[in-house]
């Protein structure tokens, strides 16, 4: 069985036995890993097209073309499995999606009500952020219909399009794979948050590895030029739920197969 020999990091929140455990004292630490190939896949995920937050596409389409679309191309040169996970909305402009299970209707509970889930009515009052005014609605609306995969990822007949969390899970079982590398977009939103995002799929037991330079946050007026939002992402990554690489390790480590 081919193995990539992955040199990943990760932030170790302890001390040594005979070090006081303080948070001045964590340090991030760096080791070889071994993922064999055939139990390794790639997600990608919402490698979109267009987005409301002009400033965060163009950065986002820049390291597409830069940074995912060569991991994608190593990627498919090594076989590794390869999962594009781009939200329910894009996966169904791909037929490639009924490959496999079809992910299962919503069907919401009775309770919170639904009045109250939709925040209607005297209910109105605790819309969350996004719809307090003036709300994404004047920016997306006009985008909505425009929503697709990034020009630049090509969707192979044979390769794999989901939908959900429990899609992905249960074609990873099909195909007995254990290890996942994370690409995508955006790091502290739907890298880590989608159902089919790392946190789901550490939850599900997965050896997660992001790579952090095929990767990019929604960053805020103060974090923007230092991009620190993504950093702080790609932190949480390494403190709880897996690993991170670099591109160039990525690369190095495909080279030697």
């Amino acid at each position: 069985m081919k193995t990539l020999n992955l040199r990943v990091r990760y932030f170790q929140d302890s001390t040594p036995a005979d070090t006081p455990c303080r948070e001045t004292a964590f340090i991030r630490r760096e080791f070889e890993m071994p993922l064999p190939v055939e139990q390794t896949g790639l997600v990608l995920v919402d490698l979109w097209n267009v987005h409301f937050i002009e400033s965060w596409i163009e950065r986002a389409k820049q390291v597409t073309v830069e940074c995912v679309v060569p991991v994608l191309d190593a990627a498919r040169r090594m076989g590794l499995t390869i999962v594009h996970a781009p939200s329910p909305p894009v996966a169904a402009q791909y037929p490639q999606l009924q490959r496999h299970t079809p992910p299962e209707p919503h069907v919401p509970s009775a309770w919170p009500p639904s009045d109250f889930r939709s925040r209607e009515g005297d209910y109105a009052v605790y819309r969350g952020p996004r719809s307090q005014p003036p709300g994404i609605g004047v920016h997306w609306d006009k985008l909505a219909s425009q929503l697709s995969m990034s020009p630049a990822i090509d969707v192979k007949a044979d390769e794999f399009v989901i939908a959900t969390g429990k899609q992905l899970h249960t074609l990873l079982a099909e195909r007995s794979i254990l290890h996942l590398l994370f690409a995508g977009f955006a790091t502290n939103w739907c890298v880590l948050g989608r159902d089919y995002g790392i946190r789901s799929m550490a939850g599900y037991g997965y050896n997660i590895v992001l790579l952090r330079d095929a990767t990019t946050g929604v960053e805020f007026p103060d974090t923007f030029d230092s991009l620190f939002t993504t950093e702080i992402a790609i932190r949480e990554v390494e403190q709880q739920y897996g690993f991170s690489a670099s591109n160039g390790d990525f690369f190095k480590a495909a080279k030697s197969l």
